[in-house]
């Protein structure tokens, strides 16, 4: 008996040898880097200091209760744009089993006081090349954020 346990053990072992050797363990890319500018709708003028961050799509950001774990990790980081309204949001990667495009859509918010929030979807159809690195990028152009109502 004890002898069967052990081979049973083996097995196993021999079999999750086997699975892993043909596996490539690489680090993906599951987000976009992000690029482009953020002007006042009204005027047309480059808006500075407008946070820009990836946010889950499906969070509603009107709540009243406190952040939880997830949700404080998520409303860290992200960038400010410079004084022509420019940005770059880097591209972030994870370790994954396989060699594979990981990231269909990324959600990003812009926020600044005086503004109404704007949160907007990219797609890997937005991707438009893949910088020196290899990280995919999406150009978003133009952003244009809405003076907030009085």
């Amino acid at each position: 008996m004890g002898t069967q346990r052990r081979s049973g053990g083996q097995f196993w072992l021999l079999l999750a040898a086997i699975a892993l050797t043909g596996c490539k363990s690489v680090s993906n890319y599951i987000t976009p880097r992000v690029t482009g500018r953020v002007l006042a709708a009204d005027t047309g003028q480059p808006i500075a200091n407008v946070k820009v961050k990836r946010v889950n799509p499906t969070a509603n950001q009107d709540l009243v209760d406190p952040a939880k774990g997830g949700q404080k990790l998520e409303s860290a980081g992200g960038v400010r744009t410079d004084q022509q309204g420019r940005f770059i949001l880097d591209a972030e990667r994870d370790l994954t089993l396989f060699q594979q495009p990981v990231w269909f859509s990324v959600t990003v918010s812009f926020q600044r006081e005086g503004y109404a929030t704007l949160r907007t979807n990219f797609t890997a159809v937005h991707a438009i090349t893949n910088a020196p690195d290899g990280a995919p990028v999406v150009n978003a152009g133009d952003i244009r954020l809405r003076p907030a109502s009085r």
